[in-house]
């Protein structure tokens, strides 16, 4: 198993925690493939390419493999898994029924100053850069916590973001082969329906948003079978 080259990582600001800042950076680069399933990371690297101590490192290694981010073996070291396809789904369906709530909530209590910030964030999603599709994902959770935060159900986005991780590996994937507009559309959908005051509505548009991961599953992991499991 081969070390990981860690010098994409950068810096971290001294100023700041460390530990959320180490944490994120692992993620992001698990996410965004920069370390790949297989790959070996040792936490003397990241302590290393960070120039931090290594104990923020083995604190974000811990919570990475609570995530299911990181196969910690202290023998023969930590790498990254590959994405099991059975977890997806369950982690799908735990989001989908919190976000099908926070869309009918959304629905009845969103004021309208709360509604002209999601209509000013689509316009954001149809930027140049978000075309990049981490800079896409940025906005699409930006989004989806918007809502919950409108729908006064912030601990549900909380608990979705904690659950996550490898559902986000693999949106990454498919916004690499397949075009963002689609999505942005969707958001388009559930905003009318909130504005709408439509619960039923709104409830439908999201379930059906959120269903698209299942839908190009199969064609993702085929096309990106080393990084797939099940």
């Amino acid at each position: 198993m081969t070390e990981a080259n860690l010098d994409f990582l950068g810096p971290v600001d001294f100023t700041q925690p460390i530990v959320p800042q180490v944490h994120r950076k692992l993620r992001n680069a698990i996410i965004r493939n920069y370390l790949v399933p297989g790959r070996r990371v040792s936490e003397a690297g990241v302590a290393e390419a960070l120039k931090v101590s290594r104990q923020p490192v083995r604190e974000t290694f811990i919570r990475l493999a609570d995530q299911g981010m990181l196969d910690i073996r202290p023998k023969s070291g930590s790498s990254v898994p590959q994405i099991s396809i059975s977890k997806v789904v369950q982690i799908q369906a735990i989001r989908e029924a919190l976000e099908a709530d926070i869309a009918r909530a959304a629905a009845r209590l969103m004021a309208k100053r709360q509604i002209d910030e999601l209509y000013r964030q689509l316009e954001d999603q149809s930027a140049e850069e978000a075309r990049i599709p981490s800079r896409f994902m940025e906005l699409d959770d930006l989004f989806h916590k918007t809502l919950a935060q409108g729908a006064d159900l912030p601990f549900a986005w909380s608990v979705i973001e904690m659950q996550k991780a490898q559902l986000d590996r693999v949106r990454f994937l498919a916004l690499n082969e397949m075009m963002s507009n689609a999505l942005k559309e969707q958001h388009a959908s559930i905003v009318e329906a909130i504005a709408a005051h439509n619960p039923d509505r709104a409830e439908m548009e999201m379930r059906a948003h959120l269903r698209n991961v299942l839908r190009d599953l199969p064609v993702i992991a085929r096309r990106n079978s080393s990084y797939f499991t099940d």
